[in-house]
């Protein structure tokens, strides 16, 4: 099931880049998360880390963009835990395919859905879950305007599981199209 996902995904975003207008322009994040865990869940694992890489291909228009990401998390144990279990922080891969929306030039809702793998040897429950996250964020331009600082606020449920997370990121690629010259330019 992994390995199917994963060539959807990969099919789906070369189809989509194919469709893309000259103008528009694919992008790569790279980013880093760190949460809180939220219900009873919060109990046993007080903070969540983790690291993800985002690409976007615009669709229609560069307001409208199709998103794949694939990361890793880490939800860390209490520092005052002291319950009668032993626990190791848990471990998962998450990939998901979703939609972005440029609601300013640089403001954004996001929606993503996928799976996400245990990677953990001991974990006894279920080693993949459905997982779906909505995020609202901002994509300032840096110094250079080649690239941007993203900047995202996201909640995250997974199975009984959820955290919100801050996610900065650093994003590759042109932000806004280069203006045309005017006719007889030089």
């Amino acid at each position: 099931m992994k390995r199917t996902l994963l060539l959807l995904i990969v099919v789906l975003m070369c189809s989509l880049g194919a469709l893309a207008q000259v103008t528009m322009k694919t992008h790569l994040s790279l980013g880093v998360e760190y949460g809180l865990t939220t219900g009873s869940l919060s109990d046993f694992y007080g903070s969540v880390i983790g690291t993800s890489l985002k690409i976007e291909v615009p669709v229609g228009s560069p307001d409208f963009n199709l998103t794949g990401t694939i990361g890793y998390t880490a939800y860390l144990v209490r520092l005052d835990y002291n319950g009668p279990l032993v626990l190791n922080a848990e471990k998962f891969i998450p990939v998901e395919i979703g939609a972005k929306y440029y609601f300013t030039k640089i403001a954004y809702f996001e929606g993503d859905a996928g799976i996400s793998q245990n990677v953990q040897s001991n974990f006894t429950g279920s080693k993949t879950a459905f997982i779906y996250s909505p995020m609202i964020g901002i994509s300032a331009p840096s110094n250079n305007h080649k690239s941007t600082i993203d900047l995202g606020l996201r909640f995250e449920s997974r199975g009984d599981n959820h955290q919100v997370a801050v996610r900065v990121a650093y994003r590759f690629g042109p932000t806004f199209p280069k203006p045309e010259k005017p006719k007889g330019a030089k």
